[in-house]
Parts: C-alpha cells; sequence; structure tokens
C-alpha cells in the first residue's frame, strides 16, 4: 500500500454504493470550475474550507472484490457515464478527495442507487447543459450528464441541477472525510 493512499485504505470498508466522493483537482480547469463556483458555495463549504470541482460516487460490485475489497467509483467524465478503480483514480490524482458517506436513513435506497448509477453507464458527458449552467441552473435529464448532475439522478433528485459545491446542502450526508491530500 502507497502513503498516499494510507487513509483510504483505513477508511474504504466503511464506503458503500450511494456514498458521494467529491474531488478538488490541482489543474487550470479545476481552478476554473472552482472559481465559477465560488459564489455557489454553500455555508457549510464555506464553514470547513472545502471548495471542489467535481462529484462522483462510491460503488460497491461486492461479488467482485475479492481480497483487495475493491471500491469503484461511477462518475460522468468527458468520455460520459464511467466506472473506474477508486484506487487507481487515487493513485493518480492530483489534489484532494473527500468521502461524504450517505446518512443511515439512506441505507434503505442503496440497492436502486445502484442499480439506476450502472443502468447509466456509457451515457455522453452534458457538454451543453454543464455550458448553460455557467449562466443559469438547469434541471436534471438523463439523457447527457454532468458530473454532479449525473450523482442527483442516481439518487432520485428531480429539478435544477447543482455544482458539486452545493452538494452538501442537501443534507443527505454525514461529515467529510479527507482521504487524499494533504
Amino acid at each position: 500500500m502507497s502513503e498516499k493512499l494510507a487513509v483510504y485504505e483505513s477508511v474504504k470498508d466503511g464506503m458503500k454504493t450511494g456514498d458521494m466522493l467529491q474531488w478538488r483537482a490541482s489543474t487550470l480547469l479545476g481552478w476554473a470550475i472552482r472559481w465559477k463556483t465560488q459564489g455557489q458555495r454553500p455555508q457549510y463549504e464555506k464553514d470547513h474550507g472545502i471548495n471542489v470541482n467535481h462529484t462522483c460516487m462510491v460503488i460497491r460490485l461486492s461479488e467482485y472484490e475479492g481480497r483487495e475489497r475493491r471500491r469503484w467509483t461511477q462518475e460522468s467524465l468527458e468520455h460520459g457515464v464511467v466506472l473506474n478503480l477508486l484506487s487507481r483514480r487515487l493513485e493518480t490524482f492530483d489534489g484532494e478527495a473527500y468521502w461524504y458517506p450517505l446518512k443511515p436513513e439512506w441505507n434503505e435506497k442503496r440497492v436502486a442507487i445502484g442499480q439506476m448509477a450502472m443502468a447509466l453507464m456509457g451515457v455522453p458527458y452534458d457538454y451543453e447543459s454543464i455550458l448553460k449552467q455557467l449562466i443559469s441552473k438547469v434541471s436534471t435529464d438523463a439523457r447527457n450528464l454532468f458530473c454532479s448532475e449525473n450523482y442527483l439522478y442516481c439518487c432520485g433528485f428531480e429539478g435544477k441541477a447543482l455544482s458539486p459545491n452545493e452538494m452538501p446542502e442537501l443534507g443527505w450526508h454525514m461529515d467529510p472525510v479527507k482521504i487524499l491530500g494533504g
């Protein structure tokens, strides 16, 4: 195990399908997204100093976890909705990552969330809505999905899509655990 993944390794057994992951990339694009959405930062983020630019979810495929106890991400990236091995994403990521466990009252919904996440695999990235989102909020729509829109849709949310920084304001999650970054 690499030192970079020490915190992740210590908490990954608690990660369940539907838990939210938030990312703060050390890239120009990550900075631009954070800069644009800074005015949308909810009080929680202002109080805790967390400013992120990407949202995705934890997926557990228990049938295939093996001794490694694998965790996956289901996320909307530039090439559409995909599955990625979480440890590999963390190992190669330059920035910070946070795990937001869903509150216990969501436990009965986790199977449905996972089923929706799998049904959305391969859906194209929502370039049109992400550009519109820069001006005003767009409604969630599963024909094409950007990152936070994808997470919201999997959780059954209907309405205006939120930016990654607005996600904790939903009140669905427990306090975050920083799993990557200094």
